[in-house]
């Protein structure tokens, strides 16, 4: 492994009950063969990390999957780079861009938060002109994500490009936080889907942004485009209900696959 990389200790971490809990994930990068039929996954960290013996697995299309962590181990902490070990039965199952979390859920149970980890990923793909990704980040942001945003329609919060408009919206309270107009303000949560319904009739909105502050995970989006993601929705409901149905079941979640149609 290397003389820069530093084994975690479980007798040396600190439980502190009264601290609130942090989101934070672990964005999949690499995958080796690892001895003792273990897989070494090599990966960022975006958030506070926390040593966890389990945590979720989640993917695209809705796969989401809780998996045993045998081992966490330091390899460039400085800029957030660190590894995993983990059964090696993972091996047809995770792939690059999958998202270890500590939460299950991307809506916190406050519904004044949120946590968008594999659609942060899907963005900065996006962004470096992985437009392959298009499909899979059109279907998250159709049926499985949440934004954070600040309601004043006495002063709306607008962001422009040029001679656009669009309303800003937001993957977590960090991003929501670096608009000045929504700080010490009270924030809502809702879906894209419900954004896109009350923006897509007003003529003063072009469209809608995600994270305008955030370089390499914000993305506009025209009236066009939203449309044509409202219709990616539609045509997936079915599937998509049949799947949150499917998943309830944890024992064969990692069983199920959509068909999807691009």
């Amino acid at each position: 492994m290397g003389d820069k990389m530093k084994l975690f200790h479980r007798e040396h971490k600190i439980e502190n009950h009264e601290e609130k809990e942090m989101f934070f994930s672990f964005c999949v990068e690499q995958i080796y063969p690892h001895k003792q039929g273990e897989l070494f996954v090599l990966g960022t960290v975006d958030g506070k990390i926390q040593e966890q013996e389990s945590m979720y697995l989640i993917g695209p299309y809705g796969f989401e999957e809780r998996i045993e962590v045998n081992q966490w181990i330091e390899v460039d902490p400085q800029n957030n780079f660190y590894a995993l070990l983990v059964d090696q039965k993972l091996s047809g199952i995770i792939d690059e861009g999958y998202i270890f979390t500590n939460k299950n859920n991307h809506l916190a149970n406050s519904r004044e938060d949120v946590f968008n980890p594999y659609l942060h990923f899907l963005l900065e793909k996006v962004n470096h002109q992985h437009y392959e990704y298009l499909d899979i980040l059109f279907e998250q942001l159709a049926t499985r994500s949440y934004f954070l945003s600040v309601f004043d329609y006495q002063d709306l919060s607008i962001y422009q490009i040029g001679d656009k408009k669009y309303y800003p919206i937001y993957t977590s309270t960090l991003e929501m936080e670096k608009d000045q107009k929504c700080q010490n303000k009270k924030s809502s949560v809702y879906s894209f889907d419900d954004y896109s319904r009350m923006f897509l009739n007003q003529e003063k909105i072009d469209g809608i942004i995600i994270n305008p502050y955030h370089k390499e995970r914000s993305i506009a989006l025209n009236k066009d485009v939203i449309q044509y993601i409202d219709q990616v929705k539609n045509k997936n409901m079915k599937t998509y209900v049949q799947a949150k149905n499917y998943l309830k079941d944890k024992k064969r979640r990692h069983k199920y696959e959509i068909n999807h149609e691009s």
